[in-house]
């Protein structure tokens, strides 16, 4: 008996159509992969390479810096440590933590530090409750003048909000200042006792 040519070349047949557009779509997310892979690994080859053939003047003075230290000081040496730059000491910063700290003689720095740390976050509470009190009224006449000011009432009131904000950071980036300046005085006068 023989079997039709058609139940011998049955297995044979041609894939259908969904499974020829799984293939496709699985080989495209391949190919897309790849070329994404390829991308990202240019884009930070080219990043790296122009790093180093484009420093700025910082960076070429400062590893110039570092490769003097570390060839003097050997290949498997530690870097060296970390040295805080010191801030002027005024008088009338030594004065200020004197009059912030009375019995500074039997504080310990640590002691100290908190004790200034603590009060210029006092300040800044205050400062900050006050800057929000300028500001909304800063705000209240910029909505008045939009509500119904002219365009040069509008521009006033906009720069005076301005104005208000810039000097309040302004206050606050003075307290924190300030606060570094005493924080170096009575490093100064710890190290002085």
């Amino acid at each position: 008996m023989k079997l039709a040519w058609t139940n011998t070349v049955g297995f044979a047949q041609k894939p259908q159509a969904h499974e020829r557009a799984s293939a496709r779509v699985f080989l495209l997310a391949l190919i897309s992969f790849f070329l994404g892979v390829a991308a990202t690994a240019t884009w930070f080859h080219l990043a790296a390479k122009h790093n180093m053939t484009n420093p700025s003047v910082e960076a070429n003075s400062e590893s110039s810096a570092s490769q003097a230290t570390a060839s003097a000081s050997g290949p498997n040496s530690p870097p060296p440590p970390f040295v805080e730059p010191s801030l002027p000491t005024t008088p009338a910063a030594i004065a200020e933590v004197k009059q912030a700290l009375p019995n500074y003689a039997s504080l310990s720095l640590e002691q100290g530090t908190q004790i200034l740390r603590e009060a210029t976050l006092e300040k800044f509470t205050a400062a900050t409750k006050e800057m929000q009190s300028e500001i909304t009224k800063a705000e209240d006449e910029l909505g008045a003048a939009k509500a119904g000011g002219s365009a040069a009432d509008q521009q006033a009131a906009a720069k005076h909000l301005e104005q208000v904000q810039a000097d309040e950071t302004q206050k606050l980036e003075q307290i924190g200042g300030n606060l570094q300046t005493e924080i170096a005085a009575l490093k100064q006068m710890k190290s002085a006792e």
